[in-house]
């Protein structure tokens, strides 16, 4: 329970940061639900704590076989259970997981996605399709990671950063942005992309 001293506290700081006076039910509303999200940061820290530690049993890692429904850490796929595998690098499915272990892709990109790029990421930040970007991958003019599925067909394409120099750009950095409503979203910076739209075109 949010005591009203808490509500008032937190009243004075939203004005104060973002120029409007939230009502007495507004704040409780936001405080109640931000005081929610630290709570399942919290219970979703305990659990990676819990995880880590059993890999002292279990050093080359294991299944999670607890019946929730996790996310693999490189290609983002639903996993759950026997098509779990979580070590040292975080929580994989199973191919992408054989990709790590067959040296196709680096270790890191499971700690840091900021050095490589997804297909979707393409989209995501650049509007170009994925067709596109397989294209200049077939053609060699990007450098592509592929990890492959138990027939040998492409499951996932990763773009490392570092196979493409002077090509892709890091990825471009995001920032908040307030809409003068009270409101907060989310835009990115703008990347310089001239190199790859020269390959699309070319």
């Amino acid at each position: 329970m949010i005591s009203d001293q808490a509500v008032t506290e937190y009243i004075e700081i939203y004005e104060r940061e973002y120029g409007k006076k939230l009502t007495k039910e507004e704040a409780y509303d936001q405080a109640n639900n931000l005081v929610s999200f630290f709570e399942i940061l919290y219970d979703c820290e305990v659990d990676e704590q819990n995880r880590k530690a059993k890999l002292i049993e279990y050093p080359k890692g294991y299944h999670l076989g607890d019946g929730k429904t996790y996310s693999c850490c490189i290609c983002r796929s639903n996993i759950k259970d026997e098509t779990t595998w979580y070590d040292k690098n975080g929580n994989k499915c199973l191919i992408c997981q054989k990709a790590l272990s067959s040296k196709i892709i680096p270790a890191s990109v499971c700690h840091d996605n900021n050095h490589w790029y997804s297909l979707f990421d393409f989209e995501y930040y650049f509007k170009i399709k994925a067709p596109i970007v397989k294209r200049l991958a077939k053609e060699d003019k990007l450098k592509a990671r592929v990890i492959k599925n138990e027939l040998g067909k492409p499951y996932f394409y990763l773009f490392l950063i570092k196979d493409n120099q002077g090509i892709l750009r890091p990825k471009p950095k995001s920032y908040t942005v307030n809409d003068g409503d009270g409101y907060m979203h989310i835009e990115y910076e703008k990347v310089d992309i001239a190199k790859l739209l020269k390959l699309i075109d070319g």
